[in-house]
């Protein structure tokens, strides 16, 4: 140790109470922290607690028999508008909003999960 580092111990080996040094944080009158309460910062709300924010969600909710994709876009050739929809649709199944049920003309009827009862 250096000698600086020497005069914070007492013989002892204590650390002194030494009021004079700054690096003492022990020295003298007891520590007050006076550093403000940490503050909890709203969350931001997620996919699962507002469903109806994704697309598909929004249009399964005005059919309750259920939708397939070309129906969803307006129409087979809306391909544009398909390509969009099949994430958001994808995410809507692996969030459990969204259930395959049958097909129709050859394509996948999507149900909402609230909407499907007994058959």
């Amino acid at each position: 140790m250096s000698e600086n580092q020497n005069q914070n111990f007492n013989s002892s080996g204590i650390p002194s109470t030494n009021s004079a040094d700054p690096l003492n944080v022990n020295a003298g009158s007891p520590v007050v922290d006076n550093s403000p309460l940490p503050v909890k910062k709203a969350v931001p709300k997620t996919m699962e607690a507002k469903p109806a924010e994704n697309k598909v969600v929004k249009l399964l909710e005005k059919n309750h028999l259920g939708m397939t994709l070309p129906e969803m876009a307006g129409g087979p050739r809306q391909l544009k508008r398909i390509r969009t929809l099949r994430p958001i649709l994808a995410e809507a199944i692996k969030i459990g909003l969204v259930m395959p049920v049958s097909q129709r003309a050859g394509h996948t009827v999507y149900r909402l999960v609230k909407n499907l009862g007994p058959r």
